[in-house]
């Protein structure tokens, strides 16, 4: 969908317009700042705004009954967004835009890649699997690729649990 992102996956204390001070002031600076020319949207947020309302008008015309896929490069969901290293890094993760989205169209499951961590986490009976491969120093040759690729509809737990956290207290356990 490439829906980019609008500073709005952030703490609720934190202003939208002090976002990315909120964020530099760790020293965390995603290069997606200086990388992708909002061109010719007058911003990144405004860019995330026309993106969403072309997928949201393509989605709501899908008939009532049809399940989906969202494939996206950032989550869809901030609560699936937060790896706790780096918790300012957050507002580069996506929108808020499209927090009900999973529910709203159906989906059978939500794949990003942005995080760069390997997880697989269920909000709400929808899986939302980060498929990315990570950075090459995360990468286990010995593993094979196999061990990489993931069936993003799967219904059982047994691939599920290598990348979910065990202690996640939004876990819904996948049946």
């Amino acid at each position: 969908m490439f829906l980019i992102y609008d500073y709005s996956f952030r703490p609720p204390d934190v202003s939208r317009e002090g976002a990315l001070a909120w964020a530099y002031e760790s020293g965390v600076v995603c290069g997606d700042e200086q990388m992708l020319d909002s061109t010719p949207w007058p911003s990144r947020s405004a860019w995330c705004a026309a993106r969403c309302a072309a997928t949201e008008a393509r989605l709501s015309a899908l008939p009532a009954d049809a399940e989906t896929v969202l494939i996206n490069q950032w989550p869809l969901r901030y609560d699936v967004s937060q790896p706790p290293r780096m918790p300012r890094f957050s507002i580069w993760r996506g929108t808020t835009r499209t927090e009900d989205w999973p529910r709203r169209f159906r989906a059978r499951a939500g794949v990003s890649g942005h995080l760069h961590m390997r997880t697989t986490i269920v909000r709400y009976g929808v899986r939302h699997e980060e498929v990315s491969l990570g950075y090459p120093r995360d990468w286990h040759q010995d593993r094979g690729v196999d061990w990489y690729l993931r069936d993003v509809l799967t219904t059982t737990s047994e691939h599920a649990s290598r990348f979910v956290p065990a202690r996640d207290p939004f876990m819904i356990p996948l049946q």
